[in-house]
């Protein structure tokens, strides 16, 4: 039983002990060292948490961008250095509190000691100076180049979206115009026949003034459902030319009669200057024709009642082998910025602005385009506000016909 009690009671006896010393120690001790050595052991302990946890979750993190994986190199060597350091003068002061071998202080407190931190922290700023010239300035290089081309598609899809925002109002508008402007001709043609059925065989002549005036608007549907289908086709490349050797004065003579129903509408004078000598040219006939009547339409529309329009035709002056057609009109004229893009697909000068308060489809400028395009010919507008507009376009003159050579003509000549 004594033996038994001896062994419960020695560790008792030892803890006790070993409590009373360090009782004793720690009121023998500075004060100021055992709060400086108790500050650099919770800062051991911060640290060794933190690089715990960034050798944790390095591979997770360095997913995220290289930047981010270089920082963490740079993090945990700095946190490296701190944790030595933090060791070396928590030993240093808790061996002045008497906890460590009292020798532990004299031997940190040599100088020849004392550099192993400085040396520590020269070697963690050189490899960080490393890290940084070798791995963060080319990352960030990199990622700059990332975000400035990550802006870039930012933008392009902005103005993309701005487009497509511009093509579905373009879309609404142009339905409205449509339907807007097919009620017009039809508008035109219900009621003009309406008025000879009513006629009768009464008043000839003013009979004849309606059924006049129901054709023009049956023409201008005609043209106009004409042009949507036509550039349908040319866009898709299934618009086939049917190319004639003719006379330009034929087809402007054609376009002419076409619209002379809306000339005498609004009192307008048709002027025409051609060339002294016939002008022939290679080319599909109806198309052509249907050129001339739209740009003729649209000087009519732009011009105001009693003006002039003036049609000319004549070889190309900078061009050999060419032959230029124009209308001009003594209209508002077109602006600087719509010029440009007046020939596109459904573009539209806003009504008021240099257009004489006048909306339309757009069709009719773009079929014009596409068809002088197919041809080989170009097109284009010479306008300002308030000087009226001149819309000119060329095409390909008809190369000129060779006689046929009669037979035994050579050998004549020879003798």
């Amino acid at each position: 039983m004594g033996k038994t009690g001896e062994a419960n009671a020695s560790p008792v006896l030892f803890f006790g002990g070993r409590f009373r010393w360090y009782k004793t120690i720690m009121l023998r001790a500075d004060p100021f060292a055992v709060a400086v050595a108790v500050l650099y052991w919770c800062l051991i302990a911060c640290w060794l948490s933190i690089l715990i946890f960034y050798w944790r979750e390095h591979r997770r993190l360095t997913r995220l961008t290289p930047m981010v994986g270089t920082m963490l190199v740079v993090v945990f060597l700095d946190g490296a250095r701190t944790l030595l350091e933090s060791v070396y003068f928590g030993t240093w002061y808790t061996a002045r509190t008497g906890v460590f071998p009292r020798y532990l202080w004299d031997t940190l407190a040599e100088p020849r000691f004392v550099l192993i931190p400085k040396v520590i922290n020269l070697l963690a700023a050189l490899t960080i100076i490393g890290v940084l010239v070798r791995r963060w300035f080319p990352d960030l290089r990199a990622e700059t180049a990332r975000q400035r081309n990550t802006e870039r598609l930012y933008g392009e899809l902005q103005e993309y979206h701005e487009e497509l925002k511009q093509a579905q109002e373009s879309r609404d508008a142009l339905a409205h115009m449509i339907v807007h402007d097919m009620r017009t001709p039809l508008t035109s043609v219900i009621s003009g026949l309406q008025t000879v059925q009513t006629l009768g065989d009464d008043a000839p002549d003013l009979r004849e003034e309606f059924v006049e005036g129901a054709l023009g608007g049956a023409n201008r549907l005609l043209t106009m459902v004409n042009d949507l289908l036509d550039i349908s086709k040319m866009e898709s490349g299934e618009m086939a030319l049917h190319r004639e050797r003719f006379a330009v004065a034929g087809v402007l003579d054609d376009a002419a009669r076409l619209v002379d129903p809306l000339l005498r509408a609004k009192n307008l004078t048709l002027r025409r200057e051609e060339a002294a000598f016939p002008v022939l040219i290679e080319a599909d006939r109806e198309k052509v024709r249907r050129v001339l009547v739209n740009l003729l339409g649209n000087a009519i529309k732009f011009t105001p009642d009693n003006g002039a329009i003036t049609l000319r035709a004549d070889p190309d002056p900078t061009t050999a082998g060419l032959i230029r057609v124009s209308v001009t009109d003594t209209g508002a004229g077109i602006a600087p910025e719509h010029q440009a893009r007046i020939f596109d697909k459904f573009y539209q000068v806003k009504p008021g602005a240099s257009a004489g308060g006048v909306a339309s489809t757009g069709l009719g400028l773009s079929f014009c385009k596409m068809a002088v395009e197919a041809h080989g010919g170009t097109i284009g507008v010479e306008s300002a506000p308030g000087k009226g507009s001149r819309f000119w376009f060329t095409l390909p003159a008809a190369t000129p016909e060779v006689a046929p050579v009669p037979a035994g003509a050579g050998a004549a000549v020879a003798a």
